[in-house]
């Protein structure tokens, strides 16, 4: 059987301990801020004359940045597509509970639209995405890699603003019986509209629609 300590020695040895804690994590602040500092002064790249962040530097698009012409679609097919979903009040009856249309609450009629809040429809936006940082302003776009030309000559690709995969998720949140049919499939003749516009265009004559870029996100499995 090991030693009892008397009560005097517990007494003091706690009395030491409560007192070397507060001193440790002392220690332990200070050594993080030495080698903290350390780490700061004998960095590479830290010099007196740079900054920590440089707005003109931000703002400044890089030289092997991607020339993009967007093509000249009508708004119906991007964000008045998101503007007709916000409108519709019909659920997704694909999920039990749609965020979007049960809460009751829509948001604000706006320029640029929010993209949906259905989980279903979300998952897939990059088409939103890519098409809202081209229709920024220039002055507004930090360091983006593609830089929006407005001369289809000077262009390295041709983007179709088409928001393919929402136009289908709106088709199918009706049900898959109208999806699977070419009559009476909204989703379909929005896509031969968009085609016969695309083809039809100067962009398209000049390459043969090689250089043009169609963004269809989502797995679609009907």
């Amino acid at each position: 059987m090991p030693p009892i300590p008397k009560k005097n020695t517990i007494t003091s040895q706690t009395s030491r301990l409560q007192c070397s804690m507060p001193t440790f994590f002392l220690l332990l602040i200070i050594l993080s801020l030495f080698f903290l500092s350390l780490f700061f002064v004998l960095s590479p790249n830290s010099n007196s004359n740079s900054s920590v962040f440089d707005p003109q530097n931000a703002l400044q698009v890089p030289q092997y940045a991607l020339k993009v012409y967007v093509a000249d679609l009508p708004r119906s097919f991007n964000y008045g597509l998101l503007g007709r979903y916000w409108s519709s009040s019909q659920s997704d009856s694909r999920i039990s509970s749609d965020p979007d249309h049960d809460s009751g609450i829509r948001p604000k009629p706006a320029s640029f639209p929010p993209y949906p809040e259905n989980p279903v429809i979300k998952q897939y936006s990059a088409e939103y995405w890519i098409t809202g940082d081209l229709m920024t302003p220039e002055n507004l776009r930090t360091r983006s890699f593609a830089k929006r030309v407005f001369d289809e000559q000077e262009a390295d690709v041709v983007f179709v603003p088409f928001f393919a995969t929402l136009s289908a998720e709106m088709e199918l949140a009706k049900g898959k019986a109208t999806f699977r049919k070419k009559e009476g499939n909204e989703d379909y003749q929005r896509q031969k509209e968009v085609v016969r516009l695309v083809t039809s265009s100067e962009a398209w004559k000049l390459s043969g629609g090689r250089d043009h870029v169609f963004v269809l996100t989502g797995c679609v499995k009907t």
